[in-house]
C-alpha cells in the first residue's frame, strides 16, 4: 500500500467522523489530509506531506467554520423542543416564495390550526410544532 493510499484513507474517515457533528473540524482535517496524499502523489518525501498537512488544516479549519456558520446561521436563544410557552414569529416568504414563520431569525414551514388564510409580515403565535413545521392559531 502507498503512501496516498493511507492519506486517501484518512480522508475518507475523517469526512464519515463529520456526520457526527464535529462543527466542519473533521470535514477541513480530511481536506488537509486530500492535500497530504496529494503530496504523496507528487513522490514528497513523508516530512513533506506531513508539513502539507499541517498547513492545511491550519488554513481550512478557522476558514470552514467561518464559511458554514455564515451560511447556515442560527442566532437561537432557546431550544423548541418540549417548550411549553408561545413563541412569537412573523410571517414571510422564502427564496421559494413559500410562507414561513420566522422564529429568531430561523425559518420555519407554518400551518394554521384554523384555516384562515396567511400573509407575509402577520405577526403570529406558534403553539406547537409537529416535526419541522409550526403550528400557529
Amino acid at each position: 500500500m502507498e503512501a496516498w493510499h493511507l492519506w486517501l484513507l484518512a480522508s475518507l474517515f475523517l469526512m464519515i467522523i463529520e456526520l457526527l457533528g464535529t462543527g466542519f473540524v473533521a470535514f477541513a482535517l480530511g481536506l488537509a489530509a486530500l492535500a497530504g496524499m496529494t503530496a504523496a502523489i507528487l513522490h514528497l518525501p513523508l516530512a513533506a506531506q506531513w508539513i502539507t498537512f499541517a498547513i492545511a488544516a491550519a488554513l481550512l479549519a478557522p476558514w470552514l467554520r467561518k464559511k458554514f456558520r455564515h451560511w447556515a446561521p442560527s442566532r437561537r436563544r432557546s431550544s423548541l423542543a418540549g417548550e411549553n410557552r408561545a413563541l412569537a414569529g412573523e410571517l414571510v416568504l422564502d427564496n421559494n416564495g413559500q410562507l414561513k414563520v420566522k422564529i429568531e431569525s430561523d425559518l420555519y414551514f407554518v400551518r394554521s390550526r384554523s384555516e384562515q388564510p396567511l400573509s407575509p409580515g402577520t405577526q403570529v403565535k406558534v403553539i406547537e410544532f409537529d416535526g419541522i413545521t409550526a403550528i400557529i392559531d
